[in-house]
């Protein structure tokens, strides 16, 4: 599932390329497990992300367009330890949500989940922790064509003013090549494990990511900033 974009603009300059991810296995492994597959209506896939808890509530972001309308009660969210695992581990269904930023394109959501199990949590990088120089090598997670969540190294061109028509504008991240379809809601991350962006749509062979900025801000204005303050945790219950 993707998004079109009409416009795009350079607002940032261009800088030296970063190295490769020092993300650990540990981390990587984590990071999977806080990515889930989202199952929209009858075979629609697309990827979902957790960045909070709250005892028995999950928080997770995903792209707005990928909720498939206004009734996010029936979305499944699976997920899985290992990649290389056919089935998912466990599977969450319903979810509210609480925030949806379509212009942007993304969605905010809460999701029920027993107080004994165990989920990973990927935390929402803080203000002024995103990438400033370009090219820029990050790390995206997604369910590529519906598959269990993997990983692909994405190298960002810069930060984007993106014009959908005259009065709706929003910042995105613009990656060198374009998504498969499903991992549309996915995390981008930084180096350091830490989400940056959330996949949104592919257009004219570019990848475009919502920009930390935009969440920010729509999270502060509803009283969630809790979710970037919080002190790093791997795993939370």
């Amino acid at each position: 599932m993707h998004a079109s974009l009409l416009l795009a603009v350079l607002v940032c300059g261009e800088g030296p390329r970063s190295p490769d991810s020092d993300m650990t296995a540990d981390k990587r492994r984590l990071a999977l497990a806080a990515t889930p597959r989202m199952r929209v209506g009858e075979g629609g896939t697309a990827t979902a992300v957790v960045i909070g808890r709250k005892k028995d509530s999950l928080y997770l972001l995903t792209a707005d367009h990928a909720t498939d309308g206004p009734d996010t009660s029936a979305l499944t969210f699976e997920f899985f330890a290992d990649a290389d695992r056919a089935k998912p581990d466990f599977a969450l269904r319903g979810a509210k949500a609480l925030l949806r930023k379509p212009v942007a394109d993304f969605a905010l959501l809460e999701v029920a989940v027993d107080p004994e199990r165990t989920v990973a949590i990927l935390h929402l990088a803080a203000p002024g922790a995103a990438p400033k120089k370009f090219p820029f090598e990050g790390l995206s997670l997604g369910c590529s064509l519906g598959a269990p969540p993997t990983w692909e190294k994405e190298i960002l061109l810069g930060k984007r003013l993106v014009v959908k028509s005259e009065n709706d504008v929003a910042f995105f991240w613009q990656a060198e090549k374009s998504q498969a379809r499903g991992r549309s809601g996915g995390p981008l991350l930084s180096r350091a494990g830490e989400v940056i962006g959330i996949c949104a749509a592919t257009s004219v062979g570019k990848g475009y990511y919502v920009h930390t900025s935009e969440i920010h801000a729509a999270l502060k204005a509803e009283g969630f900033d809790w979710l970037w303050k919080r002190e790093p945790e791997k795993l939370q219950r």
